[in-house]
């Protein structure tokens, strides 16, 4: 039997063992498996930091590997437990929003409410990440049909993924998120500007903050300078060389910003 590979990214920590918890389960069921932590570093109850980080790394497994992700405020509620199969990967999660760039990236084949409690351990109130959505992804690594698990899921929750509005010679962004460093992840695809980068045809205007270029790398600036340049995401990050943008500009997820170019 082919290993199969189970990612996990939840808001747990690892001080209080619940990670550990859902892994057991995992092993429990199929010893054989091997299985990645992502993250357990979401910050807690926020689906889009969990939407973001699952946007960021789920691609880079081999197919079918089972993405497994639980950033559940709404836990022990009416909202629909889900397994959705793509053309290429497995997702197991509560329907809140935290699929939602997989929505717009995947072909979607097959979307499961996770309602057949065969395969769960329990149903805890607090802890479906280890009754149901630890079962149900070792029971999937199995060869388990997707249908065994469930009935089909109805509309599911998308986050509003903010767009890019360009206009003349003005393109209008917005902060999409920003890490540990502090660098701040726009909604610009990088292909949009990556020609401009001459100082005469491009002014990033965030706050009172102007940034005159597109740089190659962190260290094409002073330290604590911000700069703007390609991120490991495929957009425009706004970044500071060895400090954070977020504290310098005061900047967060959300924030608007413009860039002004010549065509």
């Amino acid at each position: 039997m082919k290993k199969r590979i189970i990612t996990l990214i939840t808001d747990f920590g690892g001080e209080a063992g619940y990670p550990g918890a859902v892994k057991g389960v995992i092993l429990k069921i199929n010893p054989s498996l091997q299985i990645v932590d992502i993250s357990h570093q979401v910050r807690p109850f926020d689906v889009w930091d969990g939407a973001f980080i699952l946007k960021n790394s789920y691609s880079f497994f081999p197919r079918e590997t089972i993405h497994l992700v639980v950033v559940d405020p709404g836990v022990g509620s009416s909202r629909q437990s889900l397994l959705i199969i793509s053309e290429n990967f497995c997702f197991i999660g509560p329907d809140n929003g935290v699929f939602s760039f997989v929505y717009n990236e995947e072909k979607i084949l097959k979307m499961i409410n996770l309602n057949n409690s065969k395969y769960f351990i329990g149903k805890s109130s607090t802890f479906h990440a280890r009754d149901i959505f630890a079962p149900v992804a070792a029971y999937l690594s199995l060869g388990i049909q997707p249908e065994e698990f469930g009935t089909d899921a109805k509309a599911c929750m998308k986050l509003k993924i903010p767009s890019t509005i360009i206009k003349n010679s003005l393109i209008q962004g917005e902060i999409l998120w920003s890490d540990r460093f502090g660098n701040l992840i726009t909604n610009i695809d990088y292909a949009l500007v990556k020609n401009i980068k001459s100082q005469k045809d491009f002014r990033l205007i965030i706050g009172k903050k102007v940034i005159k270029k597109i740089s190659g790398s962190y260290s094409d600036g002073k330290e604590k300078e911000t700069l703007a340049l390609e991120g490991s995401s495929g957009y425009l990050e706004i970044a500071a060389n060895q400090g954070s943008a977020e504290e310098i500009l005061k900047k967060k997820r959300g924030d608007k910003f413009r860039i002004e170019f010549k065509k």
